[in-house]
Parts: structure tokens; sequence; C-alpha cells
């Protein structure tokens, strides 16, 4: 999937395929809390350009805006998807 400055996080639906996104396509092992500004590679080389981690930063809101109203856990959801991926991988 690509998100786009159109792109919004509305439903849990939409929160979960953010994350499958994050950690499937992206290939990082993410962190609710993380600025997208602070992912590198090895060799100290930002993962997303300024206008990415600015539109990540901004889904990454809305999903803690979700959740919420949902009284789901971001960070248990985060969790789960992760280590199904960490399963699936291994």
């Amino acid at each position: 999937m690509t998100y786009t400055t159109e792109s919004h996080i509305k439903t849990i639906a939409d929160v979960k395929a953010f994350f499958h996104h994050l950690a499937n396509e992206c290939r990082i092992s993410f962190h609710p809390d993380d600025n997208f500004t602070d992912y590198v590679y090895s060799n100290n080389v930002r993962i997303f350009s300024d206008e990415d981690a600015a539109l990540y930063n901004r889904l990454m809101d809305e999903s803690f805006d979700v959740c919420k109203k949902a009284d789901i856990d971001i960070y248990d959801l985060a969790y789960e998807i992760l280590t199904k991926i960490i399963r699936i991988a291994s």
C-alpha cells in the first residue's frame, strides 16, 4: 500500500493495515511512540525522508486517536502484529 498526504487513519482496520505496511513493506520493527525521523539503517542513513517521516508521524497520531476512541491499546495492537510477522518469518 502507498500512503500519501491524502491518506488518513479512520478505523481500527486502517490502523492494522498501516502497522502491517510498516512491518512488511517498510521492514521496520516499529514502536508507536517513535518518531519516524529516528529510524536509520545500520550505516546511520535515515530510512525515511523528511516528507515521509512527517506523513507517517501524522498517520501514527491518527492511529493513536482511533485506538483511544475504540478503547483499544495501541501498544498491544502493534505488539500483536509484530509478533505474528516475526513468527511467520521464523
